[in-house]
C-alpha cells in the first residue's frame, strides 16, 4: 500500500502569528523539529540559584562590556578568537560572544 504525504502551502512558522496569541511556534533547523510553546508569567520570587545566575551573568556582561572598550585589553581576546576560527572551530561567530563565554567560565 502506497504512503501519502500532503505538502504543506506553508512549510513552518516561527513566532507569534500576531501579538494577541500567546501561542508562539518554533523551528528547530539542526533537528528539523516543529514545535509551539506558551509563555507563563512566573508565579513567585526567583529562588537564591536563579539570583546567583543573574549577578553572575550581569558580572560578565559588564565586564565584556569595559573589555570592549579597552583596546590593550581587547588584542589578546582578538587574537585567541581569530586563531580559534582559523583552526576551524566556529562556536563562537562574534567577538564578543568569545569574550563573554571566556569571561563566564572564569566566574
Amino acid at each position: 500500500m502506497a504512503k501519502v504525504v500532503y505538502l504543506d502551502p506553508i512549510d513552518h512558522i516561527s513566532g507569534k502569528i500576531s501579538r494577541k496569541h500567546r501561542t508562539t511556534y518554533c523551528y528547530r533547523q539542526g533537528t528539523d523539529r516543529r514545535y509551539t510553546t506558551v509563555y507563563t508569567t512566573p508565579t513567585g520570587d526567583p529562588t537564591a540559584a536563579q539570583l546567583a545566575n543573574i549577578s553572575k551573568f550581569c558580572q560578565a556582561a559588564q565586564q565584556t562590556n569595559t573589555i570592549m572598550m579597552d583596546i590593550d585589553q581587547l588584542e589578546p581576546y582578538r587574537t585567541a578568537w581569530r586563531n580559534q576560527i582559523h583552526s576551524g572551530n566556529l562556536r563562537y561567530r562574534t567577538l564578543r560572544g568569545y569574550i563573554f563565554a571566556q569571561i563566564y567560565r572564569t566566574l
